[in-house]
């Protein structure tokens, strides 16, 4: 080793050795050395000082120009920026996907028939209780006895409920007076009565049309004693 090597390796030695002398603080003990940060540490600087020598000497020795090494740079990490990803964002951008809603079917409600006035001359009809042919005819104003021919009955025949009766339409008028009793009217209802027995009592009046001046619902019960309006 040369003398230079061997001079700068003693007077780095000594430098590491008054680098690690310690301060005593109070009571006696004794506090740890301590670096600043980004300073060289002692041990850093002698082995930087070991290398510039050793590369020193070496250049010298093959006529080259001696290379400097590079004090490193330390940086604070204080002063690098922290970048916080942002993951609610992505968080709060999530589809919740819940249950499928259950589909029901939509409830069929029923209302009753829609009740209207006879219209013209029909060509049949249902005779209901309390009903019975001449009734039809003065209602209908056909003739009462091609009613009967025309449904294989006579005078003396029986009549009852749901007897369907074909209604002429040659066009011949009931003979004489189809009212039997004037209206526009009002009536009081009486035990055993119905739209039917009332709109025959009254001789050509519809018993829909009973239904309609008084608002009646099927099966269109009459209660004795309340007062109707017969159109």
């Amino acid at each position: 080793m040369s003398k230079a090597i061997r001079q700068v390796v003693l007077l780095a030695t000594v430098a590491a050795l008054a680098a690690c002398t310690r301060s005593v603080g109070p009571g006696g003990a004794t506090s740890a050395p301590t670096t600043a940060l980004g300073a060289t540490s002692p041990a850093e600087a002698t082995m930087n000082a070991i290398r510039s020598a050793f590369l020193t000497q070496t250049a010298q020795a093959h006529g080259a120009t001696p290379l400097v090494a590079a004090t490193p740079t330390f940086v604070s990490l204080a002063t690098l920026p922290v970048t916080q990803a942002a993951t609610s964002a992505a968080t709060s951008a999530a589809t919740v996907v819940g249950p499928s809603p259950t589909v029901r079917p939509l409830s069929t409600a029923t209302f009753p028939p829609i009740v209207t006035a006879t219209p013209g001359i029909p060509t049949s009809y249902t005779l209901k209780q309390d009903e019975f042919p001449y009734c039809i005819a003065r209602r209908f104003n056909v003739d009462p006895e091609e009613l009967l021919s025309l449904n294989g009955l006579s005078s003396t025949s029986l009549y009852f409920e749901d007897l369907v009766l074909r209604i002429p339409q040659t066009g011949v008028k009931f003979p004489g007076a189809r009212a039997l009793i004037a209206h526009p009217a009002t009536y009081v209802v009486k035990s055993g009565d119905s739209i039917y027995s009332i709109a025959c009592t009254y001789g050509d009046v519809d018993p829909n049309a009973i239904i309609l001046a008084n608002s009646l619902t099927s099966p269109y019960t009459l209660t004795p004693g309340a007062t109707i309006r017969v159109p």
